[in-house]
């Protein structure tokens, strides 16, 4: 019978939960979530049809699997009936049915991983679409109760390859992985096109290319996604980038403000303004570090002040490609107050870091 293997179902996972779309890729996509959607398929448990229990996927072993893809459709139909009853009424029975098919029993994982699997992996399964659970049943029941939803198993019939395979990936991710997930999938392949090039849309109409890399995804996204939410009538001044140090992107602009750039100066990554309310705003694009700190952003007021700009019509934002990346994890707690966070996969959100108001001898009543 023509079944994907253990590591062909962890492959398909992988594909399935890339690092950019999940937060714990190795919990649903892991060697244990694999060994899980093998008995699954391997038994039929479907939409409430052949349930297991954990304990079914821990039981497994080299040896059934092999003898399962070298069965015709017959035999592994009535083999895998035989593995499931015996599972069922418990491990010694199933010992007994393997010594039956002269076969020496070495499951793939120990009774002790029973927990793991179901209270991490089938839990998150469970919340993220691909697994069902018996509703009358608690989730901690010994009685058999999970089973795969069709749409997620469908996804690892073998005869399914190459960009059929991928165009199912990706509609079975945009139907179940929520919006947070839909905009990662779409940054994971936009971060693959942009280690070759990247060309960003300004306010004015004109385009412009950036050096290659995640710095410059999350400039463009911060300059065509947020800076029209952000500002009421936004331009862009300059780009700073270490390998064009300063691109100067209206020059006109530029004049009217009265304003000169010089290689030496220590520019953020872009300088925003915005013609509505007179505020300039300096961007910081964080792929691995460069955050807007205390110490930056005092910087930046220096050369703000420097060409007569006052600290009130600045402002602040440091941007990242999410919020479970390890670059805003690692930075977090050095960002400056008063300053702004922003997610290339959260684009119609943003997080102000800003001092609570001086409430005084408020009463509570007050305050609320």
């Amino acid at each position: 019978m023509k079944l994907l293997s253990r590591a062909q179902c962890g492959e398909r996972l992988g594909s399935i939960f890339p690092p950019e779309v999940v937060e714990d890729p190795r919990t649903v996509s892991g060697p244990l979530a694999a060994a899980a959607v093998y008995v699954c398929i391997y038994l039929g448990a479907f939409e409430g049809h052949n349930p297991i229990r954990p304990s079914m996927v821990l039981w497994m072993c080299d040896a059934v699997a092999t003898r399962a893809r070298r069965a015709s459709p017959k035999r592994f139909a009535e083999e895998r009936e035989q593995w499931y009853r015996a599972a069922l009424r418990g491990h010694k029975a199933l010992i007994e049915l393997l010594t039956e098919w002269e076969i020496d029993h070495r499951p793939w994982y120990a009774d002790n991983s029973r927990e793991p699997l179901r209270d991490e992996v089938f839990r998150e399964w469970l919340r993220l679409g691909p697994m069902e659970h018996d509703p009358s049943l608690s989730t901690t029941s010994p009685r058999p109760a999970w089973t795969l939803r069709e749409e997620f198993a469908a996804l690892f019939k073998p005869q399914l390859t190459d960009e059929e395979l991928g165009e199912s990936i990706r509609s079975w991710q945009d139907d179940n992985l929520g919006t947070v997930g839909r905009a990662r999938i779409r940054l994971a392949s936009e971060r693959a096109a942009a280690a070759h090039a990247v060309e960003v849309r300004l306010p004015n109409g004109s385009a412009r290319p950036l050096a290659p890399g995640d710095s410059s995804l999350i400039l463009k996204g911060i300059i065509e996604q947020l800076a029209s939410h952000l500002l009421g009538q936004p331009g862009v001044v300059a780009i700073s980038q270490s390998r064009k140090k300063i691109d100067v992107l209206d020059e006109e602009l530029l004049r009217e403000l009265g304003l000169t750039t010089q290689a030496a100066e220590l520019l953020p990554d872009a300088l925003l303004f915005d013609g509505e309310e007179g505020r300039f705003w300096f961007v910081e694009a964080v792929a691995t570090d460069g955050e807007i700190h205390e110490g930056r952003k005092s910087e930046l007021l220096r050369w703000a002040d420097n060409h007569a700009i006052n600290a009130d019509r600045c402002g602040f934002v440091t941007g990242f490609l999410s919020r479970t990346h390890e670059a805003f994890r690692r930075r977090v707690s050095r960002l400056a107050w008063g300053t702004h966070a922003w997610f290339l996969d959260e684009p119609d959100r943003i997080v102000r870091l800003e001092d609570l108001p001086e409430l005084g001898h408020q009463t509570p009543s007050d305050v609320g």
